[in-house]
């Protein structure tokens, strides 16, 4: 009879997954349960479910007191994720031939106390983690074995209840009690919410007018630029930000396997859709939290609003009612495209390479500035209002356009606007002549241009006129950059291999409101 039973499982931290060795040691004293290498509060009360799970298989033993250790144990782990591990490693402790079953295998489900086993968040970059880690084998929750098999390379062994798992594991005597749970109706897990699959983008179709406003969401979407948009009520800017995924190119295989992994660790994953093609859109409300907005909570923190945007568009509604921390919290991400979350038990980092769109209204009352209607706001309102957008964040948003309410004109013409797949087809060749222009750099998007080869290609006048701006305050520095980023997008929408005057123009008209070059 083995003393110390063995099987791996693996933590998560953040997108990183960490093997962990789950030992089970029984020993002759007092009857006692033990649970070491810092585990959390749910699983701290595994315990108690995987006691009533082992009871349920029909097992008895002799009570002994029993030690189960997580290693590394310096580690935080967290989750219910390791009641199965724990569970096996129980009964290899006392069975051989489990034991060695075990061996090259990775495990992963939360118990019911009655044995069944259920799904747990974070299937898809468990079972990714696992085949890095050269592992052939995963057994997790038969209704996690949809989400699990995206992953190609490595056996996926899913099990409904406890004593499946031992029969599979070579305790033949569970044979009958397999039987017997055939004929048993499944029963849905707890904690299982039904994901509703992400709706279609509306069409740019349905936008009428706002014509300076569809050239800087193109430019956006060619360029990976930020964007705000700021005018009265019912402008449109809500619509215009909802159709930029629209006119996005689909991921790629590696990027839709990083978003997808955000997405089922955070539990917003629906299996049968697929690996996530298009590009998120997540809007949060403006009562959002800061740890809701970045990431956080207790423990190992938890993906927030800007890394479930990775790879597409984070939409701020109503800009400035969010929080002024909360805002200006996203500064460091706009820059590296990632959020690194400190807490006492771990540092987790989350990527966070998202498109920022905002919206916001002129004044509190939104009518400030507009000829057919009176605004009711004081000055002190309106410079207040809009002062909650920093300078700093705003300086970071690369295109900032001036929305109008739609003409009666626009409104009823005849003719259709461009649709959102024509605007995706010059979207898709303005990046393709991006990413062969700088390809050396691997660099795939002009928003991303590093600023030390920004400016190979200009003339002398063009840095002249734009060391003047700098010099006379009305940019920054990372204005002027930012700039010359905006202008080679706007020649690669227009099949230049470099940027001219006019592009630069534009570019700069499209981040100042305007006109003056």
């Amino acid at each position: 009879m083995a003393q110390i039973g063995t099987c791996f499982a693996l933590g998560m931290v953040g997108l990183k997954g960490h093997l962990i060795k789950v030992e089970a040691h029984h020993t002759q004293g007092l009857p006692a349960f033990a649970l070491v290498g810092l585990p959390d509060a749910s699983l701290r009360e595994s315990r108690s479910r995987v006691e009533a799970a082992i009871a349920s298989t029909g097992l008895r033993w002799e009570p002994t007191r029993l030690t189960v250790n997580l290693s590394p144990a310096e580690l935080p782990k967290t989750g219910s994720g390791f009641d199965l591990p724990i569970a096996l490693a129980v009964v290899a402790s006392r069975v051989a031939t489990v034991q060695k079953q075990c061996e090259g295998m990775v495990f992963c489900g939360e118990l019911g106390l009655d044995g069944r086993i259920y799904r747990v968040r974070g299937i898809l970059p468990l079972v990714l983690a696992a085949r890095r880690a050269g592992f052939k084998k995963v057994m997790v929750a038969t209704e996690a074995v949809p989400e699990a098999s995206l992953i190609e390379g490595i056996e996926i062994v899913g099990v409904s209840h406890l004593v499946e798992a031992l029969h599979y594991l070579g305790m033949r005597k569970m044979k009958e009690r397999v039987e017997q749970l055939k004929k048993l109706k499944n029963t849905v897990a707890p904690s299982s919410v039904p994901v509703m699959p992400a709706s279609e983008p509306p069409d740019l179709q349905e936008v009428k007018g706002a014509f300076l406003a569809r050239k800087a969401l193109e430019i956006a979407a060619a360029g990976g630029h930020h964007l705000s948009l700021i005018g009265v009520p019912g402008a449109g800017k809500t619509m215009l930000a909802s159709c930029l995924p629209g006119i996005l190119p689909p991921l790629a295989d590696e990027e839709a396997l990083e978003v997808t992994s955000i997405h089922s660790l955070a539990g917003t994953f629906a299996p049968s859709q697929g690996l996530i093609r298009r590009p998120p859109f997540i809007a949060p409300h403006h009562s959002a939290t800061l740890p809701a907005l970045i990431g956080g909570g207790s423990g190992i923190a938890t993906p927030g609003a800007i890394s479930l945007a990775h790879r597409g568009v984070l939409f701020l509604d109503e800009a400035p009612e969010f929080q002024t921390r909360s805002l200006d919290a996203l500064r460091q991400p706009l820059e590296t495209s990632k959020i690194t979350v400190h807490r006492s038990r771990a540092v987790t980092s989350y990527p966070a390479a998202f498109q920022l769109v905002i919206a916001a209204n002129p004044c509190p009352c939104g009518m400030w500035g507009q000829a057919e209607g009176e605004c009711k706001c004081t000055p002190y309102q309106r410079v207040r209002y809009l002062a909650r957008l920093s300078g700093p964040l705003m300086d970071r948003i690369d295109l900032q356009c001036q929305v109008g309410r739609p003409k009666i004109a626009d409104l009823t013409a005849t003719d259709s606007p461009e649709s959102s797949s024509a605007v995706r087809e010059r979207v898709l060749q303005a990046r393709e002549r991006a990413r062969k222009r700088w390809k050396d750099q691997l660099i795939s998007l002009n928003a991303r241009i590093p600023s030390r080869i920004l400016k190979f290609a200009l003339d002398s006048a063009t840095k002249d006129r734009l060391n003047h701006l700098v010099g006379s305050g009305r940019i920054s520095m990372r204005g002027a950059d930012r700039i010359c980023r905006v202008a080679w997008t706007i020649a690669d929408l227009n099949g230049r291999d470099k940027p001219i005057g006019e592009d630069f123009g534009l570019a700069y008209s499209l981040r100042t409101s305007n006109g003056t070059y």
